[in-house]
């Protein structure tokens, strides 16, 4: 066995200059030897086919080495040791549960759109989908996305993934009413994650920018800085975590010819060091009790765990968001999101009768790798299984034929996961489609025509008089309430 395979034995895999250090230190070697040693390795000894380290410097690791955990370990601590981008772009994945829309990669990779001398976000994602650090899925509702590809480096987290986004959809609306009041941008002009804008200041993407005349943030003869802002309802952010948020600030001050970024991180928690490495680093670390008051912080933390525990929130207190939404009305454009979620939790209520246990937000996936949510699994034994979409609409809503052909196209995808799982094998499996709203006349056509074609796949529907009249079987005035309230008897409805 040669030097370096006893090296790389002893420490596991690492990078070129730490295998030359140890050579020099435990052989004798000259640094000049060192170097030329390990630039003649053959088999056992490999170098990383991918180049994920400054400088292009090698991944030294022997052939038995390769798929064991030890590899991803030691590379992701090489990445993150040598301030790689592509370990900052993986940490930063992490920090949005493993999961990210692709056209979102670039908010959290640290990576500029295009900057001379940088490695692009869409050249960081195509490196690390190579190395198989991560992989590339397509979510049917969402359009493809990026998940993380090796557990040694962390989970993604599928089935939290629309959680995440309606939590953050909803910070970015407060965040946003927030600077406005305060006047640090320009209320008409600031564009948020989920809206048909860029959000590109420089050369980097953000969950929320705006042009912001404050005087401090004018620069170069320059009439606006900008505010930018990342959200994240990650329970707590450390050091490695804002890593992405801390390298695209530096660089956008640095290659910015235009006025100065007020610059603000916001997540549920942040670690000490976190704080202490963004505070130097000249940047706003909030959390939503920071910036909207306790309560609506605290509506934002019980939002988080109730979604958490969905299904356990909706068979014992399916109407636990409908109080706070009192709390959360504060921030405007919240109601939308905040809707979706409660006619789920109140459907997987009204589903969970008769039935011997129910799911909520099943990510099903076809042997195609195609991805899509069931908002309500409602599961009878073994006998039966009835997968429910839900569509809470504002009163006087209507369900339009695209939603439901959109419906229609995702059922192949629950069915093919369904029958996959051992507990189904003999059970009736069924799809059905509920609404708060009233169904078009060309959505009921299109349903009632499905109904009669499909035998081995039923399908069924209910609009909002049904599911209300479903509610009062339940004897549960709250459950009735709340539908009226916020879905049925509003005045918008007359």
């Amino acid at each position: 066995m040669g030097d370096i395979e006893k090296i790389l034995e002893k420490n596991g895999p690492a990078r070129a200059s730490v295998v030359a250090r140890a050579l020099q230190e435990e052989c004798g070697l000259s640094a000049v030897a060192a170097r030329k040693r390990i630039s003649r390795i053959s088999k056992p000894l490999f170098r990383f086919p991918v180049r994920l380290l400054p400088k292009s410097e090698s991944f030294l690791y022997t052939g038995d080495q390769r798929k064991t955990e030890r590899f991803w370990t030691n590379l992701h601590a090489t990445l993150r040791e040598t301030n790689s981008v592509y370990g900052v772009a993986l940490d930063g994945l992490m920090a949005r549960g493993g999961v990210v829309v692709t056209d979102e990669f670039p908010v959290i990779s640290g990576a500029p759109l295009a900057l001379k001398g940088q490695v692009s976000s869409e050249r960081v994602a195509r490196a690390l989908e190579e190395a198989q650090a991560i992989k590339r899925e397509t979510w049917i509702e969402l359009g493809a996305v990026y998940a993380c590809d090796r557990p040694e480096i962390g989970h993604a987290d599928f089935g939290g993934l629309r959680s995440r986004m309606r939590v953050e959809a909803i910070m970015l609306d407060g965040l946003r009413k927030w600077a406005a009041n305060l006047g640090l941008a320009s209320f008409n002009k600031i564009a948020i994650r989920g809206e048909n804008h860029s959000r590109q200041v420089g050369q980097f993407k953000w969950d929320l920018t705006g042009p912001s005349y404050l005087l401090p943030l004018r620069r170069g003869g320059s009439l606006n800085g900008f505010l930018v802002a990342d959200v994240f309802c990650h329970d707590n952010l450390d050091l490695h975590s804002i890593q992405f948020f801390i390298r695209k600030v530096k660089m956008l001050r640095e290659s910015s010819n235009s006025g100065d970024a007020l610059a603000v991180l916001v997540a549920r928690r942040f670690t000490s060091q976190a704080l202490k490495a963004g505070h130097a680093a000249g940047l706003v670390l909030a959390t939503p009790e920071n910036l909207f008051g306790w309560k609506v912080g605290r509506a934002i933390e019980s939002l988080v765990e109730t979604l958490n525990n969905a299904a356990a929130t909706a068979v014992a207190n399916p109407v636990k968001l409908a109080d706070l939404i009192d709390d959360l009305s504060e921030i405007e454009g919240a109601a939308g999101n905040l809707r979706g979620i409660l006619f789920e939790l109140i459907a997987a209520h009204l589903a969970r009768i008769g039935s011997s246990s129910i799911d909520m937000g099943v990510a099903a996936r076809d042997e195609n790798g195609n991805v899509a949510d069931i908002d309500v699994l409602k599961v009878c034994g073994k006998s039966e299984c009835v997968g429910i979409e839900c569509k809470g609409k504002r009163p006087g809503g209507v369900v339009a034929a695209e939603e439901v052909q959109d419906w229609l196209k995702r059922i192949p995808i629950f069915r093919s996961h369904l029958v996959k799982e051992s507990r189904f094998r003999e059970a009736k499996i069924s799809f059905e489609f509920w609404t708060t709203g009233t169904f078009s006349p060309d959505a009921l056509i299109l349903l009632q025509k499905e109904k009669q074609a499909r035998t081995k796949t039923p399908i069924d529907w209910k609009d909002g008089a049904t599911v209300e009249d479903l509610a009062k079987t339940s004897k549960e005035k709250r459950l009735v309430d709340s539908l009226r309230e916020h879905f049925l008897r509003h005045p918008l409805a007359q």
